[in-house]
């Protein structure tokens, strides 16, 4: 028992002499970390205080102009439509009468087609002569 008696008296002696123990470090350290944590709570809570109109006021601007691109779309988007519907216009021309040249050109080629395969409808060929 000696030594743990001794062991005992130092941690007192070290009290004693103004040097904390590791149990009062822990408490110091606790008691730091818990003030550091509070002033981290208040600063955010100012924060939300304070950043609460702030948002509000921003959100408001968002809903501003967004209003003033909503008013200013629908003209736009008329004039758009317009342009779309006179250049389809164009278009759907353009396109039926490519298809109606299209359309001349291959009657054109069956024609010329049929009339190189037929063989020749009048009187005998320059091979053939009379047959006795």
């Amino acid at each position: 028992m000696g030594s743990e008696d001794q062991t005992g008296s130092g941690a007192e002696q070290q009290d004693a002499n103004g040097r904390s123990s590791r149990r009062e470090q822990a408490a110091r350290a606790r008691e730091l970390g818990e003030r550091w944590v509070g002033q981290l709570q208040e600063m955010i809570d100012q924060a939300g205080r304070q950043a609460g109109p702030v948002l509000r006021d921003v959100a408001a601007k968002a809903a501003e102009l967004a209003a003033v691109a909503a008013e200013n779309a629908g003209p736009v988007a008329h004039k758009a439509a317009s342009v779309t519907e006179h250049v389809g216009d164009r278009l759907a021309a353009r396109s039926k009468d490519l298809a109606a040249d299209l359309r001349r050109a291959a009657e054109a080629a069956r024609a010329h087609a049929a009339q190189s395969t037929e063989p020749p409808a009048e009187g005998p060929g320059p091979d053939e002569g009379p047959k006795a």
